[in-house]
């Protein structure tokens, strides 16, 4: 069905109130269309400060001046005092509120709450940064709000939609996974593949073992001193973790997408080299199988295009074929920045947008959706699937038991079955590392089964977004 929409904006703000829009309508089988005037043949929504003159019956959203200012001095709004939407047993906050309001219930401008939660604005204004210059999740609208719990984007959409067909007396149909209400893509993160480099030997022996960087006990350090000598005997934790993550969802009927490393630009990075006989057998076993093979760069290239492309284009090669899909290595973005690289480099997907040491609903949302290029105040072209949840976040938290990681993986995908939705879940190869991932095999089999019973449509990455239809 069409829908006709009416954005009276300056400029500062009208691409960025359309692209709001957008969100909001992206989870339905609806096309929109931006025009200047009233059309004749569907519905029509305008969005601005006054309705227009115009005796069409015409559903208005009425614009917050607040968002204007926001944008103008890069700043987030105060949530102080914020007032609450109950809807679908969640509260929604009410971002932006506008006076006196026509229809019941938007007593905010929508438009601008989901730009807000969900287009990046936030990391691109933020001067609060770690210490590997990412975005905080404590520095967020969502953590402050207490809403990273729940896609609060997927809400929104919703009530609007049921507000639409309410007002025009018409039935917009949602989008499906497959056919299935909700979808998940299963991603890995390959980060090393052996105890056996130098890189890793330090790591393990000098950082882990004497320096006790991870607060292990004194038989868990000793027990690191061992690793390479595991390795060189044949249980190589990271190579053995790629062989099971394959055979066990193969086993399971199941697919995902593997991220590989080709480059090294930071003391972060552990090289290893994919044009070696190992890699590329293991790669070409992944292809046959229907597995994806997405790019997972080097630290620096979130802010370099050029060691992008360069990274990149070696994966290509040893593939023999055009690669689709990135997620950066520790979670490396910068709104400013990042989107135009991938842009640059003919991405398509992306499952970056995660917080790395909290788990949970960074931007708001959990469904593929467009990014928003800062850099051109347009929207992109790089479709995103949100990261909800990440293995090391919960096994790098001592105060969490394996019961209540699982139970904590559990509710997050439960939560995206009941918003409709879909996200990315990452479990890296080194799962199988009885010290740093003790008991990790066995989640990551539950969790799989729990996505078979969950009636999940599960799949890599860009399976997940390419059947978002």
């Amino acid at each position: 069905m069409k829908i006709n929409i009416i954005v009276s904006a300056d400029d500062r703000i009208r691409q960025k109130i359309k692209y709001g829009l957008t969100l909001l309508f992206y989870p339905l089988r609806a096309e929109i269309e931006f025009s200047k005037t009233m059309a004749t043949d569907c519905p029509n929504i305008f969005y601005g400060r006054q309705l227009p003159n115009d005796s069409k019956r015409v559903m208005w959203i009425h614009a917050s001046d607040d968002f204007a200012r926001c944008v103008s001095g890069s700043t987030v709004p105060d949530v102080a005092g914020t007032s609450w939407l109950d809807y679908a047993g969640r509260k929604l906050p009410k971002l932006f509120p506008v006076p006196n309001p026509i229809n019941p219930g938007l007593d905010f401008d929508i438009a601008a709450a989901t730009f807000i939660l969900a287009s990046d604005f936030q990391d691109l204004v933020s001067l609060e940064r770690d210490e590997f210059d990412r975005f905080r999740a404590m520095d967020s609208l969502q953590h402050k709000l207490g809403v990273l719990d729940y896609p609060v984007v997927n809400y929104y959409s919703r009530f609007l939609r049921e507000k639409i067909e309410d007002y025009f007396k018409i039935t917009l149909e949602p989008r499906t996974f497959g056919g299935a209400n909700h979808g998940v893509a299963l991603t890995h993160d390959v980060d090393f593949i052996t105890f056996l480099s130098f890189k890793m030997v330090r790591r393990e022996m000098f950082g882990i073992a004497v320096l006790n960087r991870h607060q292990l006990g004194s038989a868990q350090r000793a027990e690191k001193l061992l690793f390479p000598l595991y390795a060189a005997f044949g249980r190589d934790f990271p190579k053995m973790g790629l062989h099971f993550i394959r055979d066990t969802e193969i086993a399971n009927g199941l697919r995902s997408t593997f991220f590989i490393k080709t480059g090294a630009t930071a003391k972060q990075d552990i090289p290893y080299n994919v044009r070696s006989r190992g890699i590329r057998d293991f790669l070409l076993s992944l292809s046959e199988s229907g597995f994806e093979i997405g790019i997972h760069p080097s630290m620096k290239t979130y802010v370099d295009a050029r060691e992008f492309f360069r990274e990149k284009n070696r994966l290509q090669e040893v593939l023999g074929r055009h690669v689709d899909s990135v997620r950066q290595h520790y979670l490396r973005f910068t709104a400013g920045k990042t989107v135009q690289i991938w842009e640059e480099s003919e991405m398509k997907y992306d499952s970056t947008l995660g917080f790395s040491r909290e788990v949970g609903f960074r931007n708001s949302i959990a469904f593929p959706y467009p990014l928003y290029n800062f850099a051109e105040d347009r929207v992109s072209p790089v479709i995103e699937l949100p990261l909800i949840l990440m293995d090391g976040t919960l096994a790098e938290n001592k105060t969490l038991s394996n019961v209540q990681a699982l139970a904590r993986m559990k509710e997050l995908l439960d939560e995206t079955r009941l918003a409709r939705g879909a996200a990315a879940i990452l479990f890296h190869n080194s799962l199988t590392d009885p010290i740093d991932f003790p008991g990790y095999s066995d989640i990551y089999k539950e969790i799989l089964g729990g996505v078979k019973q969950g009636g999940f449509f599960a799949s890599t990455l860009s399976g997940v977004i390419d059947n978002f239809r």
